[in-house]
């Protein structure tokens, strides 16, 4: 996903809240929204499920409003069939604005008053950092997070999944890439100031020391709120860098890339992380500016039309949302919401977060028809994707308008470590419903 965006989205989550007889919050859930034998947010007609995603006051907000539109594109689909065992899907978006204490205030919205059973594809590394405990000590499963940070997934918590390559794991794949093609050179890394764009940078130069690569590295920051980095670009330009690897968001990567080309004159070749293969990405730099640029994904992306499953997914969207511009970003939400409806088809029709979690816990070198890299996890691996493909940035010119796409080349780059595991037997009646194939069908 992303197809672009790196795939990969996260898988699910278990609860029950034992109350009067602890005196700490237990991993299991209470299974009761107030009482009774009924999971919160699981009616016999309803399940609730929540994402908290930027929607505005950042640049972070071009990834968020498409990622809602495609998740809500695809259960509005499945709603139509009938729903999975007879439940509709209900998504209730929370504005996080990229920001911690917004995230705070907009999660617990949704547990306390939308009464979500689960929460998808969380997106921001501060924003996720502020609400991954309350949701943990709730037994709120937290599935797909859409932040590539190792303390996600380490050490494991039973109801919380990630659906991106790690940042570490994924700057060993660029190490690789730069090994090869710059050894000898300077490498500039700009990174966004966090966790985000620091276990990236960790990455990076952990691959580089594992190869044994002649390279030195020198850093610039910039901030989550900040837009403009022309200053960090001309400092690099000036420490004499070779190539430049990039952590951060869409609208610092695409100000990155045109800063370089426009304003200081620079044809220096870059490398953005994977949440940046994006087409709004190519359109914000210049498609002149971008062309070369290398990033990641793990599945097919939106432009690949040509792909049966894409095809079908486009359709399928523009159907059920007509004004939504069908690109990576979106396909990523819908492949989320897509995620979450394999789960809870595998879960069975007596959902409780037990049986979900136990799906999610038992992936088994899963692809769809529009996979590029397998899913696995277990009790141990929360972390369903570890593998990438790269990407370059292509420019075809004998359209008009000229189009924009990033073109894979190269092999996956896998550091999988679920190599054994078993594809779980499929629930009486579940190949019945609609959504994706279930493992063994």
């Amino acid at each position: 996903m992303v197809a672009g965006v790196r795939k990969r989205l996260c898988v699910l989550t278990a609860i029950l809240v034992i109350a009067v007889l602890s005196l700490t919050a237990c991993t299991k859930e209470d299974d009761s929204a107030g009482g009774g034998d009924t999971t919160q947010g699981v009616t016999d007609t309803e399940i609730r499920i929540g994402t908290l995603l930027p929607l505005s006051g950042n640049p972070a907000a071009a990834w968020g409003i498409s990622l809602s539109r495609g998740m809500q594109a695809y259960f509005d689909y499945i709603n139509a069939q009938g729903g999975i065992y007879g439940r509709k899907l209900k998504l209730f978006v929370g504005d996080n604005q990229y920001s911690g204490p917004v995230a705070s205030e907009a999660i617990r919205k949704l547990v306390e008053q939308d009464g979500i059973f689960a929460l998808q594809g969380s997106l921001g590394t501060e924003a996720h950092s502020a609400v991954y405990k309350y949701l943990e000590e709730r037994g709120i499963p937290d599935m797909y997070i859409l932040t590539g940070n190792s303390k996600w997934t380490v050490p494991v918590a039973r109801t919380r999944f990630c659906g991106l390559v790690d940042y570490v794991t994924e700057g060993r794949v660029f190490a690789r890439y730069i090994f090869q093609n710059y050894d000898g050179q300077k490498l500039g890394i700009l990174a966004q100031n966090d966790d985000y764009g620091k276990e990236g940078e960790q990455g990076v130069k952990e691959g580089l020391k594992e190869l044994g690569a002649d390279i030195d590295v020198t850093v610039e920051y910039y901030d989550a709120s900040q837009s403009d980095v022309t200053a960090q670009v001309q400092r690099l330009k000036g420490a004499g860098v070779g190539i430049i690897a990039f952590w951060g968001g869409p609208v610092q990567a695409a100000n990155m890339i045109k800063s370089a080309r426009e304003t200081v004159s620079w044809d220096v070749p870059m490398m953005v992380n994977g949440t940046n293969a994006l087409e709004i990405v190519g359109t914000l730099a210049g498609y002149d500016n971008i062309e070369g640029t290398i990033s990641a994904v793990t599945g097919h992306q939106a432009w690949e039309t040509n792909v049966q499953g894409i095809a079908e997914r486009k359709q399928i969207a523009a159907t059920y949302a007509p004004d939504l511009t069908w690109e990576n970003t979106a396909l990523v939400g819908y492949v989320i919401s897509e995620s979450t409806v394999g789960l809870i088809k595998q879960a069975g029709p007596n959902l409780t977060r037990d049986t979900f979690l136990d799906a999610a816990e038992a992936v088994c070198k899963y692809k769809t028809d529009i996979s590029l890299v397998p899913s696995s996890s277990s009790p141990e691996d929360h972390r369903l994707v570890e593998g990438d493909i790269l990407v370059r940035a292509t420019v075809d010119r004998s359209s008009n308008p000229p189009t924009f796409r990033w073109q894979p080349f190269g092999d996956v780059v896998d550091f999988e470590s679920t190599q054994d595991c078993v594809v779980p037997t499929p629930p009486p009646g579940g190949e019945d419903q609609p959504g994706p194939p279930l493992q063994g069908e």
